[in-house]
């Protein structure tokens, strides 16, 4: 009888784990907030705030309210400007007329949703990956027919008494043109410079003086973080196992990584899905972080 109990124990734990991790991790979106000292930050950006929202993924295995509780819970911080950082659809590099369907429908659906996402400085955006598996011409197209500004390598300056913040959007670095060059036209001058780039390993391009902060997604924090091991995949080299999302140590530049609001396979398991809000701060004020 014990061991009887004792299968019937271990296979309820397994099933609520498996349970915990299909049906409620991926929908369990949190808000994370960091503050973040910037060198040479304009005085007038002093308490600034960035909304971080990062692959979005909208399809079947991702409901629509899932996108509306991000939005949401961005919206309810007030942030001064929000970016998005790529992957909005469902699709596959091997079947690209078929992703380009489920785009379209991606379109119809997640396009009023991010309509209701509110900031007074706009809401600026990049392409990931899984954008160009189905179109990133009409991923652009339909970005900015929202009213989002899409950057793909291209630059906006956000403007203050006390000068500039620049921000950057980089194209996708495994399937749009990404290079040193590139990177470093859309950074010269002194202004400080937050660069947008879905994928983290982005960071490689960004090592300049006037780059204070790289902002990725990609690596949906790893989606299985296992105690210990941490995360057997994360699609990047400048985030390892141990540090799949988060705060990425790198000899190139500051890098946050968002952990994402969705997935293309829909399972999370010490990774929770995040809406972020980065406030920005002059050195005189101390980073603090909460998860």
């Amino acid at each position: 009888m014990l061991v009887v109990a004792l299968i019937i124990v271990v296979t309820l734990a397994a099933g609520a784990m498996v349970w915990h991790a299909l049906l409620v991790a991926p929908g369990d979106v949190q808000l994370t907030k960091h503050e973040v000292p910037i060198p040479g930050l304009p005085p007038a950006f002093d308490g600034y705030r960035i909304a971080v929202l990062a692959d979005f993924h909208h399809g079947p295995q991702q409901p629509a309210h899932r996108a509306r509780r991000a939005v949401a819970l961005a919206n309810a911080q007030s942030p001064h400007i929000a970016v998005l950082l790529g992957d909005y659809g469902t699709s596959e590099w091997a079947a690209r007329d078929l992703s380009l369907r489920w785009y379209h429908r991606t379109f119809e659906v997640l396009g009023p949703i991010l309509r209701t996402l509110r900031a007074p400085d706009g809401v600026l955006a990049v392409i990931g990956n899984h954008d160009y598996y189905a179109s990133g011409d009409e991923t652009h197209d339909w970005l900015e027919s929202l009213g989002v500004r899409a950057l793909r390598n291209a630059a906006i300056d956000v403007p203050s008494p006390d000068g500039p913040v620049r921000f950057v959007g980089l194209d996708d670095l495994e399937e749009g043109i990404v290079d040193a060059d590139i990177v470093a036209d859309l950074v010269r001058g002194d202004s400080p410079t937050i660069v947008l780039s879905h994928h983290p390993d982005g960071v490689r391009f960004c090592r300049h003086p006037s780059v204070r902060l790289v902002l990725s997604g990609h690596t949906h924090g790893g989606q299985v973080v296992l105690p210990w091991l941490g995360a057997p995949i994360t699609r990047s080299e400048v985030c390892t196992r141990l540090q799949p999302a988060g705060w990425v140590a790198n000899p190139y530049a500051p890098l946050f990584v968002s952990r994402g609001i969705g997935s293309q396979i829909p399972v999370r398991v010490g990774s929770t899905p995040e809406v972020v809000i980065l406030t920005l701060r002059t050195l005189e004020h101390e980073p603090s972080g909460t998860d």
